[in-house]
């Protein structure tokens, strides 16, 4: 019995002692250590971050930067614990921050709805039903779905009821406050999802977070390659520009690996090789405190950076294209002289305002030059939205409906080519047997079609031949050879040679031309086709109209035998480690045009800039070897302005290798558009005050004029 009492002293003895041992650990846990110990609770929350890869490069042929990258910060917001209140003052705190700072951050809410005074923004503010479907979208299906009607009502709803934006606030505090809210609730961010806020974020705003991090809960800075533009506006329109990735596109895009917080290509190049240049995003896995701070890397999978582009232009040939363009148009406009030829005419009524020019290398296709007048700086878009001035450019840009500096001439403008079109309608006729190259028309100085009177420019040129008709740009000629061949043969030959066809060029937002015909006739006009009809359409007018990319493929073919490339601006994709992705390969058709043909309307091109009566005689009589170009005076149909004027040409005539097309809205007259190829041929042949040439003209090619 007594043993049996001891035993339970004992086990007593030892229960006493795990309480008493619990109870000290429970003190030491709660009361000793018990903040430290919750300090390093904090450190496990485990979270995924995503690394931003770099963007790909964008060069010319030689490697001259274009489209490049550099390192900037921005800032985040990830989910964290702090209750409403707290998080609201939150964020109008670091509002504050920013724009003390002249830091941009992401506006959103103001596409939609603004302040002071409230009203709809500009993204809804002119369509009732995207009033209505935004003002949906905000409620979702909540009770209050269809009880809003009016500006005011949905601020008073995000300030009250969708984000409990205290009273306290003035109605500017409150819409501060729910800019930021509304980025964050349309981009879904979480505990795991950091959203992206502000970008190229300056040095100082990052130090005064990084000291002040306790007082803003969640939000975080990191490193980012950042796009930058070198010399870009020259290439505006081909290059295009990146913006943020919108909702609707984040919605399509979501499953090829872009999120919300990405840039993504709006125009030209960055949107066309958008595949190639977005890089595959990185990962890290990191342990974060409750206010979404990192305080260790568990693992990291590094990014992928986008593939580097080559594009086949030159950027010296491109400025001095884009800037011969500029020069010329201006002096149309100011009626001064353009080389040998004096503006100051009657006909030119001083308004020359747009053009664009295309050079493209006819062995391959490859495109050498692009540009357009009015054009617009890339790098525009890239400047935070509170660049003041920035922001007044890109509003002028896309509001000057006149000048549309962001409308790319050279591949979506469409022209009526004027006499540009007449070597055409010669093929077509040496094709079909209407006519043969030594065969003359007589030209009286008059003739009647469908009870109509057409009169040649110049009086009269007597019994004319092909060269000649060229030469000179006889209309009577054309007019005849155009009603012997038909419109519809006519028109076959044009499709033939690109004319009516998209080119294929790897750029968004090409157009496509239009031919004059019978079908396009019946969209317009209710009396049937007739040989006035034939006439007006065999020298380049009536519905005839195309683009400067169309152009240059057509006189390209017509340079290197029949050999109708497709366009092209990329000639290379490189992958990060330098490895070749994929070059351009030079595609194209053979047209079936017999050679003596051929040579037949080659003669008269070079004709057009050789021959004593030649319409572009003047511009090139100085250049060692012969050019072989068409002038084109194209009648827009409106006599209050001047005339169009368009020109094409490929050198060397007898072995080419580069073909260009010019067209400038109210230039008056085709040569006098012709100046601005000489100026690019200067360049890509080398050509200086000796007339010496590079050895891109080896000396069998030259035939001098002189």
């Amino acid at each position: 019995m007594e043993k049996l009492k001891d035993r339970y002293l004992i086990i007593g003895f030892i229960f006493l002692l795990i309480v008493m041992i619990l109870i000290y650990q429970i003190v030491n846990l709660q009361l000793v250590n018990g903040q430290s110990y919750d300090q390093q609770s904090q450190k496990k929350l485990i979270n995924n971050r995503s690394i931003v890869a770099p963007r790909g490069k964008i060069t010319d042929r030689n490697g001259v930067p274009i489209a490049v990258n550099r390192m900037g910060f921005s800032v985040q917001i990830v989910k964290t614990g702090i209750d409403t209140a707290t998080f609201n003052q939150m964020l109008l705190d670091l509002t504050k921050v920013f724009e003390k700072n002249g830091v941009s951050y992401y506006k959103s809410l103001s596409k939609y709805l603004t302040i002071d005074p409230v009203s709809f923004g500009p993204n809804i503010q002119n369509s009732e039903a995207s009033i209505k479907t935004w003002l949906s979208q905000i409620v979702a299906a909540s009770k209050d779905a269809g009880t809003l009607h009016t500006a005011q009502d949905a601020f008073n709803y995000l300030r009250t009821k969708r984000f409990n934006i205290d009273k306290k606030y003035t109605d500017q505090e409150a819409y501060d406050i729910m800019t930021l809210r509304f980025e964050l609730y349309e981009r879904g961010y979480s505990m795991l999802n950091p959203v992206v806020i502000a970008s190229d974020v300056n040095q100082k705003t990052i130090a005064e977070l990084e000291e002040k991090h306790s007082q803003f809960p969640g939000v975080t800075t990191d490193v980012v390659p950042v796009r930058n533009y070198v010399d870009s506006k020259d290439i505006a329109n081909v290059l295009g520009y990146v913006g943020a990735i919108s909702t609707e596109n984040y919605k399509k895009l979501k499953g090829n690996g872009y999120d919300l917080n990405d840039i993504i290509g709006i125009d030209g190049i960055e949107k066309q090789a958008e595949n190639y240049l977005k890089g595959i995003d990185g990962e890290k896995t990191i342990e974060v405190d409750t206010s979404g701070r990192q305080t260790e890397e568990i693992k990291q999978k590094a990014a992928i950076p986008g593939d580097d582009i080559q594009l086949t232009l030159d950027m010296k040939l491109q400025q001095i294209a884009a800037n011969s363009l500029k020069k010329t148009i201006d002096a149309i406009r100011n009626k001064q002289p353009i080389g040998n030829n004096i503006t100051d005419i009657k006909n030119n009524m001083g308004d020359a305002y747009a053009g664009a020019v295309v050079a493209m290398d006819v062995t391959n296709g490859e495109i050498l030059a692009m540009a357009t007048y009015p054009s617009y700086d890339p790098s525009i878009f890239l400047e935070p939205a509170n660049n003041k001035e920035a922001q007044k450019a890109i509003t002028a840009y896309n509001t000057d409906n006149i000048g549309r500096p962001m409308f790319n001439r050279a591949i979506s403008g469409k022209y009526a080519p004027g006499s540009t079109f007449k070597p055409v309608v010669g093929i077509s006729g040496l094709e079909e047997g209407a006519i043969t190259p030594t065969e003359t028309i007589n030209d009286t100085g008059v003739v009647y079609y469908d009870k109509m009177k057409f009169t040649c420019l110049e009086g009269g040129h007597g019994p004319i031949a092909l060269t000649k008709a060229l030469a000179t740009s006889c209309n009577i000629y054309f007019y005849e050879l155009g009603n012997r061949v038909g419109i519809d043969k006519v028109n076959k030959w044009a499709k033939m040679f690109g004319l009516d066809q998209l080119t294929g060029i790897d750029l968004p937002g090409e157009n496509k031309g239009t031919v004059s015909g019978r079908d396009t006739k019946k969209k317009i006009n209710p009396y049937p086709w007739g040989a006035a009809d034939t006439a007006q359409s065999s020298i380049g007018q009536l519905y005839n109209s195309f683009t400067p990319i169309e152009l240059v493929d057509y006189i390209s073919t017509i340079a290197n035998g029949g050999k109708r490339f497709t366009p092209h601006l990329i000639k290379q994709v490189t992958k990060y480690d330098g490895s070749v992705e994929s070059n351009t390969k030079p595609t194209y058709q053979q047209l079936p045009i017999k050679q003596q043909n051929l040579m037949a309307v080659q003669d008269g091109m070079v004709a057009v800039t050789n021959s004593e009566d030649g319409t572009a005689v003047s511009v090139f009589k100085d250049f060692p070897f012969k050019v072989a170009g068409k002038t084109g005076t194209a009648e827009t149909g409106d006599t209050t302005h001047s005339n169009n004027g368009v020109f094409v040409c490929y050198a060397p005539a007898n072995k080419p290798k580069i073909a260009i097309a010019v067209v400038i809205e109210r230039g008056v007259f085709g040569y006098f558009s012709a100046p601005i190829a000489k100026d690019i041929m200067q360049e890509y042949f080398k050509l200086n005050s000796n007339n010496t040439l590079s050895d891109t003209v080896a000396s069998d090619e030259i035939m001098f004029t002189h």
